[in-house]
């Protein structure tokens, strides 16, 4: 089992399946193709972190913890790159930013989410087409509405 050299929780082992790839990168990141998901044990984020540099961790939760009815329209050549032919055969999560000195003003980015084939372990960073779609959405304020 490879070890994981990781932010959030030092080094631990995680099994060779845990292991994504990302072909492209993540959007700013194109030189780390390889990341595992990382459960936190209570509460709804997890961590997505570089299976390559240990500094390299994003914060993600998955969307319908927070927006029951949250639908990316993707374009197509970007399912085929994943070999699915929907979002439905995907897991999708949405990465998110808490500032430093106002966690409570955490955002969700509606518009680039992350979509794994769990079956290829392949896993890519799209951009929703759909225009209600943001960058930063502040999830308390849609766990309050």
């Amino acid at each position: 089992m490879p070890q994981l050299e990781t932010k959030p929780f030092g080094s631990i082992e995680v099994s060779d399946d845990s292991i994504l790839e990302f072909p492209e990168g993540i959007l700013g990141f194109a030189d780390y193709t390889r990341f595992a998901i990382l459960e936190e044990k209570e509460g709804p984020f997890h961590w997505l972190q570089s299976a390559d540099e240990s500094g390299l961790a994003f914060i993600i939760l998955r969307p319908e913890l927070i927006l029951k009815d949250y639908d990316p329209v993707v374009i197509p050549m970007e399912l085929q790159s994943l070999q699915v032919e929907s979002i439905s055969e995907c897991e999708v999560y949405l990465i998110v930013t808490i500032p430093g000195d106002h966690p409570e003003k955490m955002t969700a980015n509606l518009q680039g989410p992350i979509l794994v084939n769990r079956k290829t372990r392949q896993a890519r960073q799209v951009i929703s087409m759909n225009e209600s779609h943001l960058v930063r959405v502040p999830i308390l304020e849609l766990l309050e509405a």
